[in-house]
């Protein structure tokens, strides 16, 4: 850690530096570095998104054998567990003797919880009773499925509604299609809470059934979701299991899994869950979420362009892993370049004397800000391939998307740079309790 406040204190330092004694070099620089990046990040998203509109994958629900399949909840203090544990049970199909639920928990309630359903359902439910541990889900993980008597291990977080149908789709997409990792979209269960949920329900669409289905279907790196996981269970060993210090560890074994020249195909099916409802708990996830990235990123970085790496998986897919860790940093230098074309502007109405900019980059230099539009088409296109409602009807969320977008998300990246370079890892849980859970379980059921 102290290397990282030493090299983040130097790389500011730097900055401030080159932007006083070569203000107009420093900032020819970053124009057209900014210009240059947001036009290979627009294009790139371009192509899969043209891609992701298309149907997912549908496996079928004929699977030819049915493995043991392993569901894995992990659970800290948690209300809803037991609605979890009776669903992945009872109302999603599977053969009973060939499906087991892992809980591992570490809290009094998930304790008791656990080994109530141990007793009610011997042999289908296993408790791990966590009382040394390292607090994060991944080393949750990794104690779990130490147990597992499954051929596929599946991530199911609490507040999950797996449809009905996605054990027999799994099985079918590993069994009769051969694939090694599985991830089932993600879809929000109670998105008219408010306009945090409503926007957190359609990003969630946009990424999940467009642009992961879109990375999916041309073969490029699909990062795991964080729940809705399915994966064989000699995949995980071969990889030597999840990072217990990755606080995106989804994403994080993926890139393992791709390293090993294993894809993850997303399928055509859901599980239900729950957004932050909060300002507060939303922004601890997003934090959560970027800071694993950040993580990756920097763990990756010098790993991801060895020239065996390279030769192995190709320098496109070398290229979509680095631009999908790099998305704290894309939406942090969105206020970069919007401070710099505020400071254009009042230069050119004569408000502010200095003359940093004039003349110094053309006109065009950060029109591939523009890009941003494909954010909020996804998002859109995403809630209408989702049914939730019409363009038109969807498009009035606009500048609640632009807030989201522009102000939201940099907070986020913020706070996880701000954590990465001087707090040690830690797990800022995001509460779940069970809204608009009764609705989906009735409308998914009839």
């Amino acid at each position: 850690m102290r290397r990282r406040k030493i090299a983040a204190i130097a790389a500011s330092l730097a900055a401030v530096v080159l932007l006083v004694l070569f203000p107009r070099e420093f900032f020819i620089i970053l124009a057209y570095g900014l210009t240059i990046l947001y036009l290979i990040w627009g294009v790139y998203h371009l192509v899969i998104m043209a891609v992701g509109l298309k149907a997912p994958f549908n496996p079928g629900t004929n699977p030819k054998s049915f493995p043991k399949l392993s569901l894995i909840i992990p659970a800290r203090d948690e209300p809803i567990l037991s609605r979890t544990i009776e669903i992945c049970l009872n109302h999603v199909e599977y053969p009973e003797d060939n499906k087991e639920v892992v809980i591992v928990t570490e809290d009094p309630v998930g304790e008791r919880t656990a080994i109530w359903y141990s007793q009610l359902y011997p042999g289908r439910v296993i408790p791990v009773i966590r009382r040394e541990y390292f607090p994060t889900k991944p080393s949750a993980l990794n104690d779990s499925i130490l147990i597992c008597k499954g051929d596929i291990i599946g991530i199911v977080d609490v507040e999950d509604i797996p449809e009905g149908d996605t054990f027999l789709k799994v099985a079918s997409a590993i069994e009769n299609h051969g694939l090694d990792s599985i991830q089932a979209i993600l879809r929000i269960s109670n998105e008219n809470d408010n306009w945090i949920t409503k926007i957190f329900a359609m990003e969630y669409a946009g990424w999940f059934r467009i642009w992961l289905n879109g990375r999916s279907r041309l073969g490029f790196f699909t990062p795991l979701g964080g729940t809705g996981n399915y994966v064989k269970r000699s995949l995980i060993a071969e990889v030597g299991g999840w990072d217990p210090l990755n606080l995106a560890e989804d994403a994080e074994i993926a890139i393992r899994f791709h390293l090993s020249r294993r894809k993850t195909v997303l399928i055509d099916t859901r599980h239900w869950e729950e957004a932050p409802t909060s300002f507060k708990a939303w922004l601890r996830q997003r934090t959560r979420w970027f800071r694993g990235w950040i993580q990756s990123l920097i763990k990756y970085f010098k790993v991801l362009f060895r020239p065996a790496i390279l030769r192995r998986i190709g320098l496109i897919e070398v290229f979509s892993i680095f631009l999908m860790l790099s998305a704290p940093i894309m939406v942090l230098l969105n206020w970069v370049a919007y401070g710099m074309t505020v400071y254009w502007v009042l230069e050119y109405l004569d408000i502010i004397p200095f003359t940093l900019t004039a003349n110094l980059f053309p006109w065009w230099a950060l029109l591939p800000l523009l890009f941003n539009i494909v954010y909020y088409y996804t998002w859109i296109q995403g809630g209408v391939l989702e049914k939730m409602g019409t363009a038109k009807a969807l498009l009035k969320y606009l500048p609640h998307m632009i807030f989201y977008m522009n102000l939201m998300m940099p907070l986020a990246a913020i706070r996880a740079f701000y954590q990465e370079v001087f707090k040690d890892v830690f797990w800022e849980k995001t509460r779940h309790i069970g809204r608009g859970a009764k609705w989906v379980i009735a409308e998914k059921r009839t």
